[in-house]
């Protein structure tokens, strides 16, 4: 559990988290748009995303400018995002995260704002009280490179391994982070270069992720994967 990681700024980190009692904490488009919205507001402002947004509709509705929102807001920005962000997918039930802290207590801040963002958010739009997530999140420290591929695969194998899609249509899930690499448009809440870097193009490593496991996967795998990760 977390509270026994010392995370080590610049090192690789698995963080994932499912729903109380295993419940369904994506229920349609627009909850998962708004994680993946969050995983770049609470990354880079001190700022509540939902105050913002409550600010916003006020001035428009009043037909009023928003640049003195936006100057405010601004003052706010981090000057270091807290985490670098390398992969993540959203699963009806649980989502995971590769992330790589960058500044000195970056993930546990950076999680901090995310799951409670995200809670508020669930209990206001379903009238809901009470915990959205199962406990604290869950994470695994990278030990090796090989294992660390690994998981970059496991992550974005999620939808085809819950029978949400097949092989041959990984990429037409989309909530994960594996079209933002395969589609070369510009993503700023997703670290691309490090694991771009690791290939040709972002062919080879599509290539990557769907080709078949190898020996010794599933032992690599042993500490990162979810019991029941459907």
């Amino acid at each position: 559990m977390v509270r026994n990681i010392k995370f080590v700024t610049s090192n690789f980190y698995h963080v994932y988290n499912r729903g109380v009692r295993k419940s369904e904490i994506f229920l349609k488009n627009q909850d998962y748009k708004r994680w993946e919205k969050l995983l770049y507001w609470c990354n880079n402002y001190n700022y509540s995303y939902s105050r913002y947004l409550s600010r916003l509709f006020q001035i428009k509705r009043k037909g009023g400018s928003v640049e003195q929102l936006n100057k405010l807001v601004r003052m706010y920005k981090l000057d270091t995002p807290l985490v670098e962000i390398h992969a993540f997918v959203e699963m009806p039930n649980h989502f995971h995260l590769l992330l790589r802290q960058i500044s000195d207590g970056g993930i546990a801040k950076f999680m901090q704002k995310l799951a409670t963002a995200y809670a508020m958010y669930f209990n206001l739009t379903l009238d809901f009280k009470g915990a959205v997530f199962e406990g604290s999140y869950c994470v695994v420290e990278m030990l090796s490179d090989a294992q660390l591929m690994q998981l970059f695969r496991y992550i974005h194998l999620n939808p085809q391994a819950a029978g949400l899609v097949d092989i041959e249509n990984l990429l037409s899930y989309q909530w994960s982070s594996l079209s933002n690499y395969c589609s070369g448009s510009d993503d700023n809440t997703l670290t691309k270069d490090f694991f771009l870097g690791l290939f040709k193009n972002s062919d080879g490593l599509l290539d990557f992720i769907v080709s078949a496991a190898v020996e010794g996967d599933q032992e690599l795998l042993r500490d990162v994967i979810m019991d029941n990760d459907s």
